[in-house]
């Protein structure tokens, strides 16, 4: 876990050749270093044409990946209370499964008759009315794919005021997500006691306003339902972050974890950045060529620092319906028709160093 910065070393040949940043670092896989990579898979939901799907997973497959990451939609799978609708999400997770690609599937969006505010027009984004109702649903899809999903993951970057609305008013969410992670809990446990929970992404931004602060600190200290006992897997995004800034959220994050006497395995299920050039914010990182480095150093360092999975957000760029403003648009190691990026190949070279 302690981060290897080897100064003017080659990557060796299974990463394509790419000149070191202007101080001359170099970032290497350390010795022993053993994790997995995974890739988040946008569009991924029932609706998404069958050829679409298969055409994703065996560019993800190609690419190296060991894991996906993507969205199941609780209000899609239960429409009704008690009326569990499966089947395409079946046939998604089958598709990925046949690949040898674990799933990770991050529940989500609350259903309009679970949802305390079933009358807002964002009801979706709000946590549900009852804790019973997310249990029950986490026990349902627990059992359900009991021997297919190994880890459930509850919400994406609940810490973000556009992914999870304050139901009570007092400026924060983080009560309300500590609730919802003890009913999920305790729901994926009755259902498959094997299964991991794995806590919802945080964004963990320093400088975005509509990010919460001390998210995790506020999580773990809840008077009603402190969250350590609640998750078996400590997960944070690192989207745009400086090597060196990632090295110290990760090491933030253990430390945070250990004031409150727990010590979790880290995933990181987003890990970002742009080939666009307006948009690239780190001067060591521009240009393709940037984007390239950027995706070879940010997963080493995160690896190196005992990250078990690291996720690249995304394996193919958003479609027509994300403007260009948005940095995160051509994000992915492939373009929108799937054809590989330089950067796939960088994803690809790592995982074989990895052994995957």
């Amino acid at each position: 876990m302690v981060l290897l910065l080897i100064l003017g070393l080659l990557f060796i040949n299974q990463t394509p050749n790419l000149p070191p940043c202007e101080d001359n670092t170099t970032y290497a896989l350390a010795p022993g270093a053993n994790g997995s990579l995974g890739v988040l898979i946008v569009y991924m939901d029932p609706g998404i044409s069958h050829g679409r799907a298969e055409a994703v997973f065996d560019a993800a497959k190609k690419a190296g990946a060991k894991w996906v990451r993507i969205g199941f939609i609780w209000a899609l799978a239960e429409p009704l209370p008690g009326e569990y609708n499966f089947t395409e999400f079946d046939w998604i997770i089958n598709a990925a499964l046949e690949r040898n690609l674990s799933v990770l599937p991050v529940v989500m969006f609350t259903p309009r008759w679970a949802s305390g505010r079933p009358n807002a027009k964002d009801y979706y984004l709000y946590p549900p009315a009852r804790g019973e109702y997310l249990r029950d649903f986490a026990k349902a899809i627990a059992t359900h794919y009991r021997g297919r999903i190994t880890h459930w993951e509850l919400w994406n970057e609940p810490d973000m005021r556009g992914f999870l609305r304050d139901l009570d008013g007092d400026g924060s969410t983080a009560d309300e997500y500590a609730e919802m992670l003890a009913y999920f809990h305790s729901g994926i446990k009755a259902g498959d006691p094997n299964a991991g929970v794995v806590l919802g992404g945080l964004a963990n931004s320093k400088v975005e306003p509509s990010c919460e602060k001390d998210y995790l600190r506020k999580l773990l200290s809840d008077p009603d339902f402190p969250a350590g006992k609640n998750f078996d897997v400590m997960n944070i995004h690192t989207n745009f972050r400086s090597p060196r800034e990632i090295i110290e959220e990760i090491r933030e994050t253990r430390a945070t974890l250990e004031e409150f006497g727990l010590e979790k395995p880290l995933w990181i299920t987003e890990a970002s950045y742009t080939p666009v050039r307006k948009f690239q914010t780190l001067p060591c990182y521009l240009g393709d060529e940037g984007f390239d480095r950027y995706v070879h150093d940010a997963l080493v360092v995160e690896l190196n620092e005992g990250a078990e999975v690291v996720f690249w957000a995304a394996l193919h760029d958003y479609g027509s319906d994300r403007p260009e403003s948005d940095p995160y648009k051509h994000s992915g190691l492939y373009t929108y028709d799937l054809k590989p990026k330089r950067a796939a190949e960088v994803f690809k070279g790592l995982s074989k160093e990895l052994g995957n």
